[in-house]
């Protein structure tokens, strides 16, 4: 990261960023700290006994305040109403289906149907087809208590009579062979039927509802900002995630997706595009230790989503050098710079965007940046996905993330969580990065 020259010589005055969304950038909040200040950027410190920080946490509350959902008012797709910014994981998309099939296959899976209402929901229908249950049983043995000898005289007696035998309680009747009639055994028979099928039904579905992994997916914790900084030519989209159980997860791994909200050249309207990381390494599974945090890494090259068209491609470049097809595998820069993937000398390749380039496109574009993190609970062997989301006003240009993981006095590793969120300005082109590919 350069000094603060160097920041205002990568981002000039008014960029385009601030033009378009009316909001001050991250960089330009970091140029206008004064001299001799501790450089850290904390969207979520509130210490009132901070006196460093409160210029810049104010500036930053109110850019926040102003800049509503999106920075040009644009809903995400994957919405972050959570508690500290989480996402429940539900995707803003309506399904407009005239010919009604849509919701003939929603009966067709009626068991996930149900099973994803909500836990209240579930409650109240379990109880609603039970409590039905009851009063039909009980207009049948009111409408058989004179021929079987059940002295139900009336239907609140039968209700207690159906009552008692739905749910086993153990009851008396003056003729426990119902004087022999042969309605009684139909209907006593379909009543203990329905209640042994009932149970089974009614308790698969609240133990599937309240054991799911999804709730799970609440202690993976993603950082309220993702970063964008350029080191030796190249810009790189990073954010961390751990997750702060004791018990970590099985087999955990990361996805990246890229969302341009704004219609391409061919009007086309939320395109969805793969992301590459080169940390942890996609080709490996982008396998993750969450008990530490992990930084996550993509390089924004001519492959990526959030380049601008500009840069994907250049005259005399070929699909391994530069993004020519959109329906060839995607590939990454960084697999021709180690030499992963040969390229014959002199072959063309597009250049690399700047920080301000980058930024621009981001919000011309629309772009939107979700991150997936997917993994086995051990406890109940539920595969769980812990979901995030990043548009423009959620990224700090030209930042770092602040140290968060220490020895504690008894030489044990401490992660705090505060500083988790946190980022910083530093010079020199240092990264602080708690975990290495």
């Amino acid at each position: 990261l350069g000094s603060s020259a160097a920041l205002s010589e990568a981002w000039p005055p008014y960029s385009t960023m601030e033009v378009e969304s009316g909001c001050p950038s991250p960089l330009r909040l970091l140029e206008s700290t004064e001299e001799g200040q501790q450089r850290t950027l904390s969207p979520l410190s509130n210490n009132s006994g901070s006196d460093i920080l409160s210029p810049w946490c104010s500036a930053f509350r109110r850019s926040i305040s102003s800049c509503g959902t999106t920075t040009i008012g644009m809903a995400r797709l994957l919405e972050r109403s959570g508690k500290h910014g989480r996402s429940s994981g539900g995707m803003r998309v309506s399904w407009k289906d005239k010919s009604g099939g849509m919701r003939v296959r929603y009966w067709d899976d009626l068991f996930h149907t149900v099973v994803s209402m909500s836990t209240v929901k579930v409650l109240g229908m379990s109880a609603t087809v039970l409590i039905t249950s009851w009063f039909v049983f009980a207009a049948l043995f009111f409408a058989i208590s004179e021929q079987c000898g059940l002295e139900a005289g009336t239907f609140m007696r039968s209700l207690y009579l159906s009552i008692e035998t739905i749910e086993t309680i153990g009851y008396g009747v003056p003729d426990p062979g119902l004087k022999g009639c042969y309605s009684g055994i139909f209907v006593l028979g379909a009543a203990a039927l329905w209640e042994s099928l009932l149970n089974a039904l009614l308790i698969s579905i609240v133990y599937t509802r309240l054991s799911r992994a999804y709730t799970r997916a609440s202690s993976v914790c993603f950082t309220k900002k993702a970063i964008i900084s350029q080191f030796n030519g190249h810009c790189y989209f990073m954010f961390q995630v751990c997750d702060f159980r004791k018990h970590q997860l099985c087999e955990a791994h990361v996805r990246v997706y890229g969302v341009q909200h704004a219609e391409t050249t061919d009007g086309v309207s939320f395109q969805t595009r793969s992301m590459r990381l080169q940390h942890p390494d996609d080709e490996l599974g982008g396998m993750l230790l969450l008990a530490l945090p992990q930084l996550v890494v993509h390089r924004i090259d001519a492959w990526s989503p959030l380049c601008p068209p500009d840069y994907r491609t250049c005259p005399g470049n070929n699909p391994a050098t530069g993004f020519t097809n959109p329906w060839d595998v995607v590939q990454r820069a960084h697999d021709v710079d180690n030499g992963s993937r040969d390229v014959a000398a002199g072959t063309a390749r597009p250049g690399s965007p700047s920080l301000q380039e980058v930024a621009a496109y981001l919000t011309e574009a629309q772009m939107e940046v979700i991150c997936l993190v997917e993994g086995i609970e051990p406890a109940t062997s539920g595969t769980l996905q812990a979901q995030c989301s990043y548009m423009v006003e959620d990224v700090a240009f030209n930042a770092s993330f602040q140290r968060c993981v220490s020895r504690s006095p008894d030489g044990t590793c401490q992660v705090d969580l505060d500083a988790f969120h946190d980022l910083t300005s530093d010079t020199g082109n240092v990264m602080h990065v708690q975990s290495l590919p």
